[in-house]
């Protein structure tokens, strides 16, 4: 994993922590204002697990994860990797990325891979942005290599072949959400099957935003909306 720590003052005690999702760049939340108390890290390349922090300086914790940033962090809450959280918001994700009833279906994941090339990146970025509306966010995810991203799209293909065959396909994780958004029209993770992910989950809180797609974050200004 990939990390960038934005301070707000050399004092700060709390923390907003956020894992972006695949192939995406911190553009897409770039624009959401950050609490003057709070320090911001962001989170991303899930090539591996690892992700070295000192928390210590921090007594309150934000979590917010997108698309497969949801993924990223339940795994890292598996492996007793995630510090404790005062609240945690999952944006247009699920905890089983690579999954026919919970996540993106099997045939359309392993073909998204297989057929990634510069070209199918373009197509890709329109559904996931709803067409050219977000200009500035379409231009921002052809800043990282494609053979770093399909590598990254690669290992989570690996590791939810490995979930899939395993004798609990379906594992908990030590965490619990308080909030997750699902874009009504998402194109990237089906609609239904969030909602079947956070029931089994028991999020106490889901809400479907309508007409909304996999990036909800344009409907958004301030970081503190995401847990309001």
């Amino acid at each position: 994993m990939q990390k960038e720590l934005f301070r707000q003052s050399p004092d700060s005690d709390k923390l907003i922590l956020f894992f972006n999702g695949w192939a995406m760049t911190r553009e897409a939340v770039s624009h959401l204002a950050i609490p003057p108390e709070y320090d911001l890290l962001h989170v991303w390349d899930y090539r591996t697990d690892t992700l070295d922090v000192d928390w210590s300086p921090y007594r309150e914790i934000r979590l917010s994860a997108w698309s497969m940033g949801v993924w990223a962090t339940e795994r890292l809450a598996r492996e007793g990797k995630l510090p404790a959280v005062v609240s945690a918001v999952a944006i247009c994700g699920t905890g089983y990325p690579m999954d026919d009833a919970m996540g993106i279906p099997l045939d359309i994941f392993r073909g998204t891979l297989d057929g990634l090339t510069e070209e199918n990146r373009l197509r890709f970025n329109k559904r996931m942005c709803g067409g050219k509306s977000l200009k500035h966010l379409f231009e921002a995810l052809a800043a990282r290599e494609t053979d770093e991203i399909k590598a990254e799209l690669g290992r989570v293909c690996e590791e939810e072949e490995k979930r899939l065959k395993s004798v609990d396909p379906h594992p908990t994780a030590p965490l619990s959400w308080d909030k997750a958004l699902i874009g009504a029209k998402d194109r990237i993770i089906p609609a239904k099957n969030q909602q079947a992910f956070w029931q089994m989950r028991g999020c106490r809180d889901i809400e479907t935003v309508a007409e909304g797609d996999h990036y909800l974050f344009n409907r958004f200004t301030e970081w503190e909306q995401l847990w309001s």
